[in-house]
């Protein structure tokens, strides 16, 4: 086990370069502040461009430069929030756009530099209630609204779990249908959605 803050290069670069993974996924993200944009400082609005992107620039640009082996797969957990937007979160739903965006000019320097290394973002369009950030999201928007989380959540519609995520992330590393997009929405619904223009 290795611990350090995931958004030190000099981390990604010691991790890549010892282990040389053939998958990696880039999941870790700081906790937004809860609030409208006028109610939001600089420091809680950038809190996730200083946590998520900044860890997805470093470990991106080191899986890029060790290099990682020939197939390798890089996924990037973005967000739902990068399509719609998400107003009471600050600067989340930008970061996780970024994140995805980040996935494709990645894509095009692993084509520039003959690498056979493909990155993907992953998207839940629609908030884990089991979560904590997930709970602390619905509960935010609900009293907004004046509706209980439980009502919030269920415009979703079906729920989808956590373990119902890492079982779509394994089907994206496994099947084969999944080997060419950049990106990926899931939903309770109706599990896994090219998101590819």
């Amino acid at each position: 086990m290795v611990r350090g803050d995931v958004a030190d290069d000099a981390l990604a670069r010691s991790v890549l370069g010892d282990i040389k993974p053939k998958v990696l996924i880039l999941n870790a993200g700081a906790k937004p502040d809860t609030g409208l944009i006028h109610e939001q400082s600089w420091a809680g609005f950038t809190r996730t461009w200083d946590g998520d992107v900044k860890a997805g620039f470093h470990w991106l640009q080191y899986a890029l430069k060790v290099p990682l082996p020939a197939g390798s797969r890089v996924l990037l957990g973005s967000s739902g929030a990068a399509v719609g937007g998400s107003p009471l979160s600050g600067g989340y739903a930008g970061a996780k756009r970024m994140l995805w965006l980040m996935a494709q000019y990645a894509n095009v320097s692993a084509q520039e530099l003959g690498l056979e290394i493909h990155f993907q973002a992953i998207l839940p369009q629609q908030i884990i209630g089991e979560t904590e950030l997930g709970r602390a999201a619905a509960e935010a928007y609900a009293k907004r609204k004046g509706v209980t989380a439980e009502q919030f959540l269920a415009g979703f519609g079906k729920p989808m779990s956590a373990l119902q995520v890492g079982e779509h992330v394994i089907s994206i590393l496994t099947d084969p249908k999944y080997a060419a997009g950049t990106a990926f929405g899931l939903k309770g619904d109706t599990g896994i959605t090219a998101l590819d223009g």
